[in-house]
């Protein structure tokens, strides 16, 4: 039977996700359509967005960890990011629309940390991919839904009114936070910790996030692809969307089995099936042929998501959970955030193929790299061995 947190939490990521994608998506050819923003500059402006918000994680984390408590920091970050994202359409100009952007992203990051870490609260060891993966497939659902809407909004009213929708999601996130997510008590940690202590996740995460810098750089450019080889704003949404169904209907069973085969062999098959989707990118010559290339890419997002997450969250002390996350998204978002910022430079030498050839070649070097050092390594062959702690059971407000 599933938690009743857990499904809490997957209606929250279900509405959540409305935001998120739509916003990769459209929040660049907003700046390059409406506010005439240069292309490569959009995609910098992306990435600082994103790296400032991977930048708050760990402290973040920390703080959740110290207060023992999960719920309050989701609702900070979704109350702080509203009035943010909704100043976007009135800014003069883009660059005042980016800061906007960035300061929003930046706030609704906080609550990352204590989002991972709470589903790692209420759920086992080797039982967490499919939590995670329950987690995800909710989210695509919420995201098809909302791509279909923000495209008939964009294409028949114009873009104002994708801030609009993103501001009443989010008070649909706010609402579920308060009705169907319980404020519960997990065991605080009582001081500081050194750092240290974090050498492993630290080096896990620099090894599979390599391949993050590829996926940040074709995120946040295929909706413009799209557009440059025919496809009118509703038609984006739908390369969008093709990769969101794939998510939708394999996130839960693949998370299922990464617990089956263990979190490094889904990392491998994870970055194997990213490959093929970025290859088809490469040679795509009409906008149709990116929706299988999106699809083949949500796929193994599908296997990289609850891999990732479950291994950080089993190398983690029951009381330092948010920070370990945090720490991993430091890593694993600055590393994606900064994908744009590298795909702006490879737009700008080789053009979308010398993007695309750079994301192959970055998820090729993470490939080899979990190969060698989780596969063949000793280091990987002891962390597997370790047992993980038991995890925690929240005992409820006091």
């Amino acid at each position: 039977m599933v938690d009743r947190t857990l499904v809490g939490l997957s209606l929250y990521s279900l509405l959540s996700s409305n935001r998120s994608g739509v916003f990769l998506v459209y929040f660049p050819i907003f700046l390059v359509e409406v506010d005439h923003a240069p292309i490569a500059l959009t995609l910098a402006l992306t990435s600082v967005a994103y790296v400032a918000g991977s930048l708050v994680q760990p402290s973040a984390g920390r703080w959740s960890d110290r207060v023992g408590r999960r719920r309050p920091f989701l609702l900070a970050a979704e109350l702080g990011a509203l009035p943010l994202f909704l100043s976007i359409p009135f800014e003069p100009g883009y660059w005042a629309a980016a800061l906007a952007f960035i300061a929003g992203e930046t706030v609704l990051s906080m609550g990352g940390p204590a989002l991972n870490a709470f589903v790692a609260d209420v759920t086992r060891d080797r039982a967490r991919g499919g939590a995670y993966g329950l987690l995800n497939a909710a989210s695509s659902a919420g995201g098809i839904a909302g791509f279909l809407i923000v495209g008939v909004l964009v294409l028949s009213l114009g873009f104002h009114y994708l801030f609009y929708f993103v501001a009443l999601v989010q008070v649909g996130t706010l609402a579920i936070l308060l009705i169907r997510v319980p404020n519960d008590r997990v065991a605080g940690t009582p001081a500081r910790r050194p750092l240290r202590e974090m050498k492993e996740v630290a080096y896990f995460s620099t090894t599979v996030s390599i391949r993050s810098l590829g996926a940040g750089a074709v995120g946040a450019f295929y909706g413009i692809y799209a557009g440059a080889l025919g496809a009118n704003l509703f038609e984006v949404s739908l390369v969008a969307i093709a990769g969101l169904a794939a998510m939708a209907v394999f996130a839960l069973p693949v998370g299922r089995l990464v617990d089956e085969m263990g979190e490094i062999k889904g990392l491998l098959w994870g970055t194997a099936v990213s490959i093929v989707g970025i290859l088809i990118f490469l040679f795509a010559v009409t906008w149709v042929q990116l929706l299988p290339a999106q699809g083949f890419r949500n796929l193994g997002f599908a296997f990289l998501s609850p891999a990732m997450l479950s291994w950080v969250a089993r190398l983690a002390p029951p009381d330092r959970r948010a920070e370990y996350l945090g720490v991993f998204s430091l890593i694993n978002s600055t590393l994606w955030s900064l994908g744009p910022l590298a795909g702006s430079v490879a737009v700008t030498l080789a053009g979308p193929a010398g993007l695309f050839a750079f994301s192959i070649g970055a998820t090729a070097v993470s490939l080899i790299a979990i190969e060698g050092f989780y596969v063949r390594g000793r280091r990987g062959r002891l962390a597997e061995a370790t047992s993980a702690p038991p995890p925690t059971v929240p005992v409820g407000p006091p």
